[in-house]
């Protein structure tokens, strides 16, 4: 079955199935392992919408290794703050962000490795002193597809998250791998997220919505999940619905108010009718937005509020 149809900057189509995703997790955890992670360590994605991110997060789970996530707009400030406090061992990058990492690298001690997406030939020629750089697919394809996974205990940390920052300092937050229960459960009922579902979550993994319904709810549930790396346009968001026959929508107030403002015509041209659900969150959704919905898709979006702190679903 498929797990994930991916869609890149530049319209690439990639598609994996859950066993092809198992072998990269497995690839990626024994990675980590010739890399001498161990359980408890930090490994943090820099990354943006990539596979490597999606498969690299669950291998590093696998490992009893912490994972964490970053979202790609962050500056050096960032960056800093996040892999500082948390003490990150391994940070797993892309070519185009590394300048960023760059400026702040001197400033954390604990960081040993950083794994580089990108062309290998332009990967060797990045230097950082005190660091190991290495190339993720000259690393991670020559590893065995066979991993056992260690068995944690449930309240043993899983995962890691900062804040926004908008009141102070971003904070940590670690969850632990019992966190699944929570995030398995609110996307069964309040995302109504069924086997045969072709789901959409518009979040970026490098907030807590990304990870929570976009990594672990979602894939636990075995739907089929669509990732596009792309920025937003509502033409090609109306565009992956249609070709992915997508049922299951999940976004945020924002790109709905957006989509709106581009207009009701537009929508028109499109094929929405395999959607049957329509969710939202991220900041309050206005009445507008809803009565759009029911208007233009014939359904409503359904409001749901939580935070990085409680990492899933609460009302």
């Amino acid at each position: 079955k498929i797990a994930l149809y991916w869609v890149g900057a530049n319209n690439e189509k990639l598609k994996f199935t859950f066993k092809e995703l198992d072998d990269k997790t497995n690839q990626f955890a024994n990675a980590l392992g010739s890399l001498g992670v161990a359980r408890g360590d930090r490994v943090f994605f820099f990354l943006t919408r990539v596979p490597e991110l999606y498969y690299g997060f669950l291998g590093t789970l696998k490992t009893g290794a912490i994972a964490g996530t970053m979202f790609a707009a962050f500056g050096p400030q960032a960056i800093e703050d996040r892999l500082g406090n948390s003490g990150a061992k391994v940070l797993v990058t892309e070519i185009d962000l590394f300048g960023r990492v760059i400026q702040v690298a001197d400033k954390l001690p604990d960081l040993e490795t950083i794994l580089v997406l990108g062309d290998p030939k332009q990967v060797e020629k990045l230097e950082l002193k005190g660091k190991k750089i290495i190339s993720i697919s000259e690393i991670v394809e020559k590893q065995s597809q066979t991993y056992k996974t260690h068995m944690m205990h449930p309240n043993d940390p899983a995962f890691m998250l900062y804040t926004s920052g908008t009141t102070g300092k971003p904070k940590g937050v670690v969850h632990t791998h019992k966190a699944i229960i929570h995030e398995h459960m609110s996307a069964k009922y309040a995302l109504d997220l069924k086997d045969e579902d072709v789901y959409w979550c518009t979040a970026d993994p490098g907030w807590v919505t990304g990870v929570a319904y976009e990594i672990l709810g979602s894939w636990s549930n075995g739907v089929s999940e669509v990732i596009t790396n792309r920025r937003f346009d509502p033409a090609d968001w109306y565009q992956t619905i249609q070709d992915y026959k997508v049922t299951v929508w999940y976004t945020a107030p924002t790109a709905i108010r957006m989509l709106q403002a581009a207009g009701d015509d537009l929508v028109k041209k499109y094929d929405m009718s395999s959607l049957r659900y329509l969710a939202s969150v991220g900041e309050p959704l206005n009445p507008e937005p809803i009565r759009w919905g029911l208007k233009v898709f014939g359904l409503p979006f359904h409001d749901n509020w939580w935070q990085t702190e409680t990492g899933g679903i609460l009302i």
